[in-house]
C-alpha cells in the first residue's frame, strides 16, 4: 500500500492567500497563523477583525477535516482569503466530502452544555454574510472592514 502524502501548501499574492492541506487537525494552527500574518502585514485596518477571522477559520477548517473529509489524509481542505475588494474580507473553505444539508441547521442554536454544533452561531455572530454551496461542502464567509 503506498504511503499517503501529507500536504500543506501556501500560495500568497498581493491581496489573496490560498492554503490547502491534508485532512489533519494539526495543519489548522499553521494555516490560521499564516492567515493572521498575511492580514497583519496588510495594515492596521484588519487588526480589529483578526479574532473573528481566526475563530471562523478554525471552526470551518475543523469541520472540514472532521465532518467533511472524515480525517482522510488523502482528501484536502482548501482555504482562500481575498481582500481585493475594498472594505471586505472574503473567505472560502472547502473539503472533498459529500457535503451536508446546511439549510436545515442554519438557524439552530446549540445548548450551552453542548460540546459541538456551534458553527452556525459563530458564523452568524462574527461575519456579515455566510453561505454554502448547494452540496454543502464549500463555506463562504464575508466580513466587512470598516
Amino acid at each position: 500500500m503506498p504511503d499517503i502524502l501529507d500536504v500543506f501548501e501556501i500560495k500568497e499574492e498581493k491581496n489573496r492567500v490560498r492554503i490547502r492541506f491534508s485532512s489533519a487537525m494539526g495543519h489548522i494552527d499553521t494555516a490560521c497563523a499564516a492567515v493572521l500574518l498575511f492580514l497583519k502585514s496588510r495594515g492596521p485596518k484588519f487588526f480589529p477583525h483578526l479574532f473573528a477571522v481566526n475563530l471562523g477559520l478554525r471552526e470551518a477548517m475543523a469541520n472540514a477535516v472532521r465532518h467533511g473529509n472524515k480525517y482522510d489524509l488523502g482528501k484536502l481542505v482548501s482555504m482562500e482569503l481575498d481582500i481585493s475588494r475594498d472594505q471586505w474580507i472574503r473567505m472560502k473553505i472547502s473539503d472533498q466530502g459529500p457535503g451536508f444539508e446546511w439549510i436545515h441547521v442554519r438557524d439552530q442554536v446549540a445548548p450551552d452544555e453542548a460540546d459541538h454544533g456551534r458553527g452556525m452561531s459563530i458564523m452568524r455572530t462574527y461575519f456579515d454574510r455566510f453561505s454554502y454551496n448547494k452540496k454543502g461542502n464549500i463555506l463562504y464567509l464575508e466580513k466587512q472592514v470598516l
